[in-house]
């Protein structure tokens, strides 16, 4: 038993020894000014965290680890443009995991391509561009410009005073505390926009955020709103000049519009309520292939008002109903092959208020329509 015992522990202390010799740790320190460029090449991937400090000086510190982290190659440059990073693996098959924490001047430019992995920047102005293939993108106190992207992880954007784009291929986009003109999409996750601004004077950039297959909420959109997605809720807390919305299976709702309004969906609710006063265009084109649609106008607003049910073969129109704090004639009728969408019946809602400036369409499949009449 103690001979057994004595072969495992010095088979152990063999292989910590043998794991020892796998890791890689180095670290270099370059002079550079304000306004100079870190270029990162990383073939292996790895995890990236950069920080912007005070100091005129570039520090790179670099750990390797894992089975073949011997087989890991780092190669430093600095040239009369930049400081340059690259890695690689001697064979194909390597793998080991590679981490770089590395401080720059805080103006200082960014240029980053890795094969997979995590990045996270802060403290730094100036212009920050990469992309990873599979990792998170973490973005903190930044100012410039950026222009970032991810194949499969989420992008964060805190704090920051910036333009550019952001985008990722399968996660979500979160944007809050940033003035700048900041474009986010993602391919497959939510778009949130929070307390996002213009920083130009007298600028009217409109939100502009698509998805395909997640959600998009927005807290502020004053100089409108233009948000698509394939599969996932709309939902704006306050908007000014105008809405489009397009969702092909969610909700739209919008807390508070001044200004006009489209909005459709493929399958779900729509609840608006629009605030401000009736001057300029405040017309409304709602749309729904299956749901409620809710509509709140401003008191004293001149509306034509036009409302449409379409009911499936199979009901009498007696489980929907049309709810109004205006006077609408309403009745059921057959529907013809030339309208938009093909039933065997519809109610029709029709109306007028004032002189009629603004039209008002509102159209649901098999589902409620109230239209309310607010301060």
């Amino acid at each position: 038993m103690k001979a057994v015992f004595r072969s495992l522990f010095v088979s152990a202390l063999l292989l910590a020894v043998v794991s020892g010799t796998q890791a890689q740790d180095l670290h270099r320190t370059f002079d550079a000014s304000s306004g100079g460029k870190l270029v990162l090449d990383l073939e292996t991937g790895g995890t990236i965290t950069i920080r912007g400090w005070d100091r005129s000086e570039v520090e790179v510190s670099v750990s390797v680890d894992g089975r073949d982290a011997d087989e890991v190659i780092v190669e430093f440059d600095q040239t009369s443009r930049a400081i340059e990073v690259f890695s690689e693996y001697e064979s194909r098959s390597s793998n080991a995991d590679v981490d770089m924490e590395i401080n720059v001047p805080s103006e200082f430019n960014l240029e980053i391509s890795t094969t997979g992995g995590d990045i996270d920047v802060s403290g730094i102005t100036g212009r920050i561009e990469g992309s990873s293939m599979g990792g998170d993108l973490t973005l903190d106190g930044l100012r410039g410009e950026v222009d970032m992207s991810t194949m499969g992880g989420d992008i964060e954007l805190t704090d920051s005073e910036v333009d550019g784009t952001l985008h990722t291929m399968g996660g979500d986009v979160t944007i809050s505390n940033v003035t700048g003109n900041i474009n986010g999409t993602t391919m497959g996750g939510d778009v949130t926009y929070n307390n996002v601004r213009s920083n130009r004077s007298g600028a009217k950039d409109e939100v502009s955020i698509s998805t395909m297959g997640g959600d998009v909420d927005v807290d502020e959109a004053l100089y409108g709103a233009d948000v698509h997605t394939m599969g996932g809720d709309i939902t704006i807390n306050r908007a000014a000049e105008f809405v489009k919305a397009t969702t092909m299976g969610g909700d739209i709702d919008v807390a508070e519009i001044n200004g006009w309004i489209e909005a459709n969906t493929m399958g779900g609710d729509i609840k608006v309520t629009m605030v401000g006063g009736t001057d300029g265009d405040r017309h409304v084109e709602l749309e729904s292939m299956g749901g409620t649609i809710e509509l709140t106008v401003p008191s004293g607003l001149a509306m034509d008002i036009e409302v449409e049910i379409q009911l499936s073969d199979d009901d009498d129109g007696d489980e929907f109903e049309i709810i109004s704090d205006f006077e609408l004639d309403i009745e059921t009728e057959s529907s013809s092959s030339e309208r938009r969408w093909r039933s065997s019946r519809e109610v029709v809602a029709t109306g007028r208020t004032g002189n009629g400036a603004n039209k008002i369409i509102i159209r649901t499949v098999n589902g409620d329509v109230i239209l309310r009449e607010g301060r």
